[in-house]
């Protein structure tokens, strides 16, 4: 094995950096060097090469420091990116909308401080309130950020239609149930030609929507997938892990059950806060044995 090749091994675990590149033909001079001062002194080329490598010493602390500082700067680049995506347009929009919203939530007040009714108050706090939140919406999904690129504003006003009738539904409920007092029945009954439409469209929209991450984004969540699949390296411990996992949740829905029937809803819930602790605890016994 040559010096170079050597080297390479020795730091075969490390992203390659240009620093990391650097440190690496430094230890090669300095070993070239040292082999050719010891074949001088009447070694062989073997010889010369094992003491050369033994008087090497532990370089993989410098070699971490290197790959770590690469991972701060990679971190700093994806992670905290400073790079703003607001347009000044799109900022003056964001103020509009908290400046409607804010407008719908005084004249709200004026409205019910004048005429004592809380009808003139949800009236003008609903319909303010709905064109900021339809405004926030769009801003939002046009939006690029550092993790996703923007939707297309077309899509993005198919979103905002979506949102505007469910939002509509909603206003006519509480106007139908809470200021004309027609009852929950009449309520539902308005609502429903709004509610559905919108909530079918929606889940329609959201289910052929396209993954917009960033590439750095897919690169991180496949290698935390590669991890997690890593967690279970044997299939059997992996079956184990879904079976004890299944039977900690059955018990847990069963004390659920049986307290509830027992001493009420009061002390019932306890069972899932258990059983999430639980299931911590037998997720941290199965990662171990992994290792």
């Amino acid at each position: 094995m040559d010096i170079k090749q050597y080297i390479d091994t020795l730091f075969s675990g490390y992203e390659e950096t240009e620093a990391l590149a650097d440190f690496k033909q430094e230890i090669k001079s300095n070993m070239d060097d040292r082999i050719k001062s010891l074949m001088k002194k009447g070694l062989d080329d073997k010889a010369a090469f094992n003491k050369a490598i033994s008087e090497l010493g532990d370089v993989s602390a410098l070699a971490d420091e290197l790959s770590l500082k690469k991972r701060q700067e990679v971190f700093s680049e994806m992670y905290m990116k400073t790079k703003s995506y607001m347009k000044p347009w799109r900022m003056v929009l964001y103020i509009l909308c908290g400046v409607i919203l804010c407008f719908g939530i005084i004249a709200a007040a004026l409205a019910w401080s004048f005429s004592g009714e809380i009808n003139a108050f949800l009236g003008t706090l609903l319909i303010f309130s709905e064109i900021a939140v339809l405004g926030f919406v769009f801003l939002g999904l046009t939006q690029e950020t550092a993790a996703r690129e923007a939707m297309s504003w077309k899509r993005a006003l198919w979103y905002v239609g979506v949102s505007g009738v469910f939002l509509f539904g909603i206003i006519v409920f509480i106007m139908t149930y809470f200021l004309d007092g027609l009852g929950l029945p009449y309520a539902v009954a308005t609502l429903i030609p709004f509610g559905l439409p919108s909530l079918a469209l929606g889940v329609f929209l959201i289910l052929t929507e396209k993954d917009r991450s960033k590439p750095w984004v897919v690169e991180f969540r496949k290698k935390a997938m590669e991890r997690e699949m890593q967690r279970f390296a044997n299939p059997a411990q992996e079956e184990r892990f879904g079976l004890v996992s299944g039977a900690l949740w059955i018990a847990a829905i069963a004390v659920f059950i049986i307290l509830t029937i027992t001493v009420g809803i009061k002390f019932s819930w306890l069972a899932f806060p258990a059983g999430v602790i639980g299931q911590m605890l037998i997720l941290s016994a199965f990662s171990k044995k992994g290792e």
